[in-house]
């Protein structure tokens, strides 16, 4: 009671504390989020001359490119790999925007409405709109104008089942894409006007070409100088990349990696449970006596779906084809191993089939349909076409002239000919080989030509065996417990190799692999596919720290930063491996150099004879093919066009060896009358490198790339 009566007596001090205290706390949570925020409020991804491309923008571009995709696909699901390439295409896109926009405005390249008009529906369209198989005449293939103006006139009739709008926003984007190579294209003919080659160019094209050189040489090779006798230090490394700067500059920070792998397999008891559990099914799929029975069967329990085609020898792949041909019918083999899988293979029917088969075909294509009432009339002719030859035993080949789409059959009353196999869609193909009964009537639709077809087998040669198989199958693949295991081996490496020196140790066990110039952005890994978690490491690790497990692929990878190779000249440790043979040749040059200057032969065969060589002699070559005797050897056939006749050279560093020529003589062309020819020669190769103004424009707008903070 006494000390709840001091609590009492002080109950203003203690609110007090308790109400500073949670100012307090507030205050440094307030100070930390901020922070936190500070920190995160980054919300561009990168800028291009002086312009910032937000990271709103930026995803609300990509969404729209994904949406386009996932339309394209017609609802497939976009995969990973797909999504990354769109992530950079969208970046490219906005990249582009951004630079090219600036230059046309500039320079007054314009589009208008007319021109891009002319280019969707004028004579002289697009090769993008030509090639579209839509806009051609159904009867010509040709592309015809009037079959673009009557999809412009369509653009709000969505087909069935698809978002409202669809038609008119394809439309847009692919507009948008004809405006914005309309544009590249002016401004690319604009850069390639601009580029001027001289005449006197054209007589030096000329030169390099005709005029040639016949000269001896002595080649003293590298391998003459032991490795033992050569010595490179980090020195002459880092003296080398100062001389070469040009070849070794880095231009984008990339990292260096070194990683192991840990396969996510089966185990030999995962196998062999997967096997017992085709065993325990063997009884009853063996019990199904007609191919349907088959079906359904396989449809509750294997992963490969019934297929009920025939195939002959030639055209089965397992390894056990033999017995499929060898066993009766009903017969049940394996279980054996196919690929990835295991599988039990029941030869559900066999018969002859032909390799040809005559069909005649009407054609009621559903091209240009975007309405359910539409469609239902298709449906209804389809079926008034039917019954007229089925029930009412009407001509076939005069319903076919009538009704056909198919404007090169309908002339023939349908006859299609001898059709091989492999010829028509899958569905189509099956039905004629393997299952339609001579001169009976079938329908079928063909999705790939978006028609319904009625056909007829009206002859056949079955001249080969075909059997139908059918599999039950089940992947092989690891059991929860063998992956716990595996993850466990590849954490145990991990944990007990966290330094460079004790991975690469232990790495030697393994396979390990090097990745030399991995970038920010790079959403793959050489040898491993999409591993953007394992690039996000790699650019916030240290030299020489080792990684978690990463799983990607079906592996879990374990990887260790060998190198960081910043912007600027390469450090010795990143490029040592690439740079100590040159160096080494240079070595050996300057030693061989030497040997050449001590023997002061008086003419080529006399060197050689000092030398303990036998001299060459080179067949006539010119300036621009510089090879002899199987040798390319740039700098001794320059070397021989700028020594006089006669005299020795000194030694010159090639590749292959130490060299000295004596020029015999040199061939010079006569003088001709016009040039123009090499001239135009020389301009064209000019003109092809108008591309490659691209890439300057990029690095003069200072493009800086800062998507890997965000993706």
């Amino acid at each position: 009671m006494a000390v709840i009566g001091k609590i009492r007596q002080r109950s203003g001090l203690l609110i007090f504390l308790i109400g500073l205290s949670i100012v307090g706390f507030l205050v440094m949570d307030a100070t930390n989020s901020q922070g936190s925020l500070l920190k995160g409020r980054k919300d561009t991804v990168g800028e291009v001359d002086g312009e910032k491309i937000l990271y709103t923008d930026f995803t609300k571009k990509y969404e729209e490119n994904i949406k386009n995709m996932e339309e394209q696909m017609r609802g497939q699901p976009v995969a990973d790999d797909q999504r990354n390439y769109m992530r950079t295409q969208t970046w490219n896109e906005m990249v582009n925007d951004i630079i090219f926009k600036k230059l046309y405005d500039a320079l007054g390249i314009n589009v208008t409405s007319e021109e891009l008009n002319e280019l969707a529906t004028g004579e002289n369209a697009s090769q993008y709109i030509k090639n579209d198989q839509q806009f051609r005449n159904p009867q010509t293939g040709q592309f015809d104008p009037a079959q673009v103006r009557l999809y412009l006139q369509r653009l709000d009739q969505d087909p069935q089942g698809t978002e409202p709008g669809t038609v008119r926003r394809q439309w847009m984007r692919f507009e948008t894409l004809l405006k914005q190579n309309q544009y590249q294209a002016k401004y690319n003919a604009l850069v390639s006007k601009g580029l001027h080659v001289p005449s006197w160019m054209g007589e030096m094209s000329f030169n390099d070409q005709s005029r040639s050189v016949d000269f001896k040489y002595v080649q003293v090779p590298y391998t003459d100088v032991n490795d033992a006798d050569v010595k490179v230090s980090d020195d002459d490394i880092k003296s080398y990349i100062s001389a070469h700067k040009g070849k070794f500059k880095i231009e984008d920070e990339t990292r260096k990696l070194q990683y192991v792998t840990f396969d996510i397999v089966a185990s030999a008891g995962d196998s062999a449970r997967i096997v017992k559990d085709l065993e325990e099914k063997r009884e009853e799929f063996a019990k199904g006596e007609k191919a349907s029975d088959d079906s359904v069967f396989v449809k509750l329990y294997s992963e490969i779906a019934f297929d009920g085609a025939y195939y002959t020898q030639d055209k089965l792949y397992a390894s056990v084809k033999d017995s499929f041909f060898k066993y009766p019918v009903k017969a049940i083999v394996g279980p054996y191993v196919d690929g990835k899988s295991y599988k039990l293979a029941k030869i559900s029917d066999r018969k002859m089939i032909s390799d040809s088969v005559r069909v005649r075909d009407i054609k009621i294509a559903f091209e240009g349909v975007t309405t359910q009432e539409a469609a239902q009339v298709k449906f209804k002719l389809v079926d008034s076409i039917f019954k007229m030859i089925d029930t009412l035993k009407k001509d076939f080949g005069l319903t076919a002239a009538m009704f056909s789409d198919d404007q090169m059959s309908k002339m023939r009353g349908g006859d299609l000919g001898w059709i091989k196999q492999g010829e028509k869609d899958k569905a189509y193909n099956d039905l004629i080989f393997f299952h339609a009964q001579k001169g009976k009537l079938y329908r079928i639709p063909v999705q790939s030509e978006n028609a319904i077809h009625i056909i007829q087998v009206i002859d056949d040669k079955p001249t080969k065996t075909g059997v139908q198989i059918t599999y039950l199958s089940k992947e092989i693949l690891p059991s929860p417990e063998t992956e716990r295991n595996i993850y466990g081996v590849a954490t145990t490496f991990a944990s007990e190799n966290q330094s460079a020196a004790k991975f690469t140790e232990a790495a030697k066990k393994l396979s390990v692999k090097s990745v030399e110039q991995l970038k920010a952005e790079d959403f793959t890994v050489q040898g491993l596919g999409s591993s953007r978690e394992l690039v996000k490491w790699a650019f916030k690790a240290k030299k020489g720290e080792v990684s978690p497990p990463f799983t990607t692929n079906g592996k879990h990878v374990i990887a260790m930063l060998e190198n960081v190779n910043a912007v600027g000249l390469p450090d010795v440790d990143a490029v040592r491996d690439r740079v100590k043979p040159e160096v080494v040749k240079e070595k050996k040059f300057e030693l061989l150099a030497k040997k050449i200057n001590d023997a002061k032969g008086a003419n080529i065969d006399e060197l050689a004879g000092k030398l303990g060589k036998a001299a060459g002699q080179s067949t006539p070559v010119t300036f621009v093919n510089p090879a002899f005797n199987n040798m390319f050897e740039p700098k001794v056939t320059a070397t021989a066009f700028a020594t006089a006749a006669g005299k020795l050279s000194a030694p010159i560093q090639g590749n292959s060896g130490a060299f000295v020529v004596q020029t015999v003589a040199v061939t010079e062309p006569a003088k001709q009358n016009d040039y123009s020819m090499y001239t135009m020669q020389a301009k064209q190769q000019v003109q092809g490198k108008g591309g490659q103004v691209q890439e300057v424009q990029k690095k003069l707008a200072g493009v800086t790339d800062e998507r890997s903070e965000f993706f």
